[in-house]
This record gives C-alpha cells, sequence and structure tokens, in this order.
C-alpha cells in the first residue's frame, strides 16, 4: 500500500464516528465569487470550483458549545484573559469575567454561541471531528444556489422577514434562536444576520485577483482571520450581501460573532 494510500485509510479511520446529523450536504460545482461595485475587497468577480462538502444547518448554538466545553474542560480565550468586549451601562467596554457563559441563559439553549474566537471555533470543530468553513465555501453555501443575487434570499433588500438585524445594542446580545428565519435555498439557516461566523482563511485584501480557482484555501498568513454573514445589530443591509467581507484578529471574541462547521466530503 503506498504512502498516499495509507494516509487516506488513516483520514477515513479518523472520521468514522462522525456524524452529518444537522448537515447540508453542498454539491461539487463552479459558482461566481465576489462582487463588483460594493466593496473594495470583494473584487473581481472570479469563477471558483468546489468539490462535495458538508456545512452546518446552523451556527453552533449555546447547547452544542456547552456540551463540548462539559466533555472536555475547555475554556475560552475569554475565559483565560479574564474579560472580554461587551455592552453595560449603556457602553462598549472590556467588561471582567465576561464570556460565552453569561449570554449562555437557560432560555437560550438555541441561540447562536457568542464570545467565541476564531481559536476557540477551531477547538470546538476539531473536538466535533469537523473543520471551519473557507472563505469560498461559505460564500456559495450561503449564496444557497441563488447564483448572482445579492442575498441569500435574492436581489430585494432585507426588511426584518429574511434574517435577524438591525438591532439596538444589549447587556444580552439580541440574537434569535436558530431556525427562526427561514433557510436558504439550500436548506441552511442563519447564513446572513444573527451572528458574524469565521472562516477558517487568512484575510487578504486582494486575495480575489490571485486565488487559485480550485478549492481555494485562503493565504499562508495574515494579522486577521475571516468572518462573514452579518449579524443582529448590523445596520448597514450592504453587510448582509452573500459577497460581503469582514475581518477580525483571531483571539478576539466578541457579542456579535459566532461560527458554524463544515467537512469535506472526501473524508468519508
Amino acid at each position: 500500500m503506498t504512502t498516499d494510500a495509507i494516509h487516506q485509510q488513516k483520514r477515513k479511520a479518523e472520521y468514522a464516528k462522525v456524524s452529518t446529523a444537522g448537515m447540508v450536504l453542498i454539491s461539487a460545482g463552479s459558482f461566481l465569487m465576489g462582487s463588483e461595485g460594493w466593496g473594495e475587497f470583494e473584487s473581481p468577480i472570479h469563477e471558483v470550483y468546489l468539490g462535495d462538502f458538508w456545512m452546518d444547518e446552523t451556527p453552533v448554538t449555546n447547547q452544542q458549545f456547552a456540551k463540548f466545553v462539559e466533555e472536555t474542560g475547555y475554556q475560552t480565550e475569554a475565559e483565560r484573559v479574564g474579560s472580554a468586549w461587551g455592552y453595560c451601562n449603556g457602553e462598549y467596554s472590556l467588561i471582567s469575567e465576561l464570556s460565552w457563559r453569561r449570554y449562555a441563559l437557560p432560555n437560550r439553549e438555541e441561540h447562536p454561541v457568542v464570545l467565541v474566537s476564531w481559536n476557540d471555533a477551531v477547538a470546538y470543530a476539531q473536538w466535533a471531528g469537523k473543520r471551519l468553513p473557507t472563505e469560498a465555501e461559505w460564500e456559495k453555501a450561503a449564496r444557497g444556489g441563488n447564483l448572482g443575487q445579492l442575498y441569500p434570499w435574492g436581489n430585494h433588500s432585507p426588511d426584518g422577514t429574511q434574517c435577524n438585524f438591525a438591532k439596538s445594542a444589549s447587556d444580552i446580545p439580541l440574537t434569535t434562536p436558530v431556525k427562526a428565519f427561514a433557510p436558504n435555498g439550500y436548506g441552511l439557516y442563519d447564513m446572513v444576520g444573527n451572528v458574524w461566523q469565521w472562516c477558517t482563511d487568512y484575510f487578504e485584501q486582494d486575495y480575489y485577483s490571485k486565488c487559485s480557482n480550485q478549492n481555494p484555501q485562503g493565504s499562508d498568513a495574515g494579522l486577521y482571520r475571516v468572518r462573514r454573514g452579518g449579524s443582529w445589530n448590523v445596520i448597514q443591509s450592504f453587510r448582509l450581501r452573500a459577497a460581503n467581507r469582514g475581518a477580525m484578529e483571531a483571539s478576539q471574541a466578541v457579542p456579535n460573532v459566532g461560527f458554524r462547521c463544515c467537512l469535506s466530503k472526501d473524508v468519508f
């Protein structure tokens, strides 16, 4: 048996117990990624081919993250540092002892977990036998087969019936339970609005002008990681477009950023 065959066999064994329950299979194929005339870092529009992959139906919830923490004893970066960025007494500031736990109340089990850094999201994904989606995978999934449209639901601007956005600052993030709004064409919920979502890629401003058109993986290095999708407190509706790009430091944890996981089909 060749080295590659042995590696593939081990890889399949590693994922043998990973369940795709609660995930949607996105079939292999090409799509047009990016936009023109909107964000300066969203062009040029370019054709990208992606292999089959599975995507979580929803962002990871407080309940799911709590199970991970219970089984592993994991402490988020905010917990280890002893503070996090939050809203209190009418302003955003660093709040002592603030972490995801403060927002994971009994009536919020099905809300997306927040105050998780990119590093925390990667730790959860590895525990679950999954990974974070690439930026390209995220955008294809967000479009839901609506190729060439601005939003997952089409070209018309959001009016509050398609996703959770334009909420005021609050001591408790005004997220909604996952699946509170209709899914996109692929059956995925909360691809835009509710929480921004971490992607695995480093953020590079001009990456689209030089990236591979076959399963792009992002830049090799950078200062920031990509976040996508907008959130509950986004005021500008243009940030909810499928092509909109954002970035944050991997160690940052804030009340409007969560994540969902992904899985390559070829591991089975």
